[in-house]
Formats: C-alpha cells, sequence, structure tokens
C-alpha cells in the first residue's frame, strides 16, 4: 500500500515545486511586459554588476593562487570579466542592444527545441500541444527580435522576455497539472 502511495506524494511534492516556479515566472513576465525599458535595463544591470562581482572575486581569488601561472591566468580573466562588467553598467543602451541580439538568437534555438521537445517527449500527453504552442511562439519572437534589432532594443528584450517568461510559466503549470492529473 505505501509503494502506491509514494510515487503519488513524490510527484505531488514536486509538481508542486514546478507549479510555484510557473507561478513565478508568470508573475515575472506580466511584470516585464509592463515595464518593457525597466525590465530591459534592470536586466542589462544585473548581468552588469553579476560580472563586476565575479572579477573582483577572480581577482581576489589570483592571489591566493600558489603556483605563479595560475596566479597571472586568474588575475587575467578577473580584470576582464570587471572590464566587462564595468562597460556593461556604463553603456547599458549598448549592452542592451547586444543582449537583444543575443537573445533573438536564444528565442530562436530555443523555440526550436521546445517544439522538438513537445513532439519528442510528450509532457503530460495532454499538454504537448500547450509546449508546443509555446515553443512556436518563443520561436516567432526570437525572429521579430532579430528583425527589430537594433531601433528596438531598448524596450524589445523586456517586452519579449516578458512574453517568454509568461508562456514558459503557463506551459510548465500546465503541464504540471495534467502529471498531476494522470497521478492522481
Amino acid at each position: 500500500m505505501t509503494m502506491d502511495t509514494q510515487p503519488s506524494t513524490e510527484t505531488k511534492t514536486a509538481t508542486g515545486w514546478v507549479m510555484a516556479l510557473s507561478i513565478g515566472l508568470i508573475i515575472l513576465g506580466i511584470s516585464a511586459v509592463l515595464m518593457p525599458a525597466i525590465a530591459a535595463a534592470v536586466f542589462t544591470s544585473a548581468l552588469g554588476w553579476i560580472a563586476v562581482v565575479s572579477g573582483i572575486l577572480q581577482v581576489l581569488q589570483a592571489f591566493q593562487a600558489q603556483a605563479i601561472r595560475a596566479l597571472w591566468l586568474s588575475l587575467g580573466v578577473g580584470v576582464f570579466y570587471l572590464v566587462a562588467g564595468l562597460y556593461i553598467l556604463f553603456n547599458l543602451a549598448k549592452a542592451t542592444a547586444a543582449l537583444t541580439l543575443a537573445f533573438g538568437l536564444l528565442f530562436i534555438a530555443e523555440g526550436i527545441f521546445t517544439i522538438v521537445m513537445a513532439f519528442t517527449y510528450r509532457a503530460g500527453r495532454t499538454m504537448s500541444w500547450f509546449v508546443a504552442i509555446n515553443g512556436i511562439v518563443t520561436l516567432i519572437l526570437g525572429i521579430l527580435v532579430i528583425n527589430r534589432w537594433p531601433f528596438g532594443s531598448l524596450w524589445l528584450i523586456g517586452f519579449y522576455v516578458g512574453v517568454s517568461l509568461l508562456f514558459s510559466g503557463a506551459s510548465l503549470l500546465g503541464a504540471a497539472a495534467a502529471a498531476r492529473r494522470e497521478v492522481a
């Protein structure tokens, strides 16, 4: 009897976490769609700060290295991270344009892989079509990003990331709900 209820409990726990993540993605997506320029600036700034902090930590770690080769290599990498992060922070518009291009390419790849995944793995059987729609929407967003680049960079990245987050959250929520129904 415990063997029959254990997979159901594990599935409920796992799908509960997926549902919570899905709701978080949906909320972030709606926020980014409503404030795309702010979302783009926040996203780009966050990447800049991550690079700056990584650079500082890498430089500090370099001086802890025992071997002289490790010192110079780590120091060089740390300085590159630091310079890149500062460049991003002081040139948000240019960095956002570069990130917009990168995200356009990422959305195209994500869309293709999501469509393939929908037909290959059949997530939740009845929800495969929703995962496929997510992939199609993401693919279209990627094509539109590349088509509008660089002119729409300041609002486009925030808006499209928001739409992508919204559809990803909705498709995850649907797949988790379908998986729960199948086990129940």
